[in-house]
């Protein structure tokens, strides 16, 4: 129990971020281990992110869409891996592996959508969280 807890509770460096009109990569070491914990730091830490990293705000047009990525081995050489790369990152170096944390962004409401891999939630306006049915997921 105590390691679950020192896992769910560590600090989150948070190691780069790139964006374009649309979409936003979030780099970082790792997320809290439950999904309430990240959607948590998600919520206390995305307006400082978008502050660092010069992220327009949606109303300045920025991206409403954010997916964070394990940073993992760092910045590699592209190569048969599913890889992404950026753009403002002098090549050869400029590429991760894809391992996607979490996804944010807005369904057609207007509420904020979360997913983990193969569980996703949705924040209503009113600040409450709750769990997708898997049939209504996609």
């Amino acid at each position: 129990m105590g390691i679950y807890l020192y896992l769910d509770n560590r600090r989150v460096n948070i190691i780069d971020a790139h964006h374009g009109i649309y979409s936003a990569a979030i780099l970082v070491d790792h997320l809290p281990v439950t999904a309430s914990s990240a959607i948590n730091w998600w919520l206390e830490n995305q307006n400082a992110i978008r502050e660092k990293y010069h992220i327009p705000s949606e109303e300045a047009g920025g991206p409403s869409n954010f997916t964070v990525f394990a940073f993992g081995d760092g910045y590699q050489k592209e190569d048969e891996n599913d890889m992404l790369c950026f753009d403002d990152v002098p090549p050869p170096e400029n590429c991760i592996v894809k391992e996607i944390l979490l996804t944010v962004g807005r369904n057609r409401e207007g509420n904020t959508r979360f997913a983990f891999g193969n569980t996703a939630y949705i924040r209503y306006a009113d600040g409450r969280i709750i769990e997708l049915k898997k049939e209504t997921y996609h």
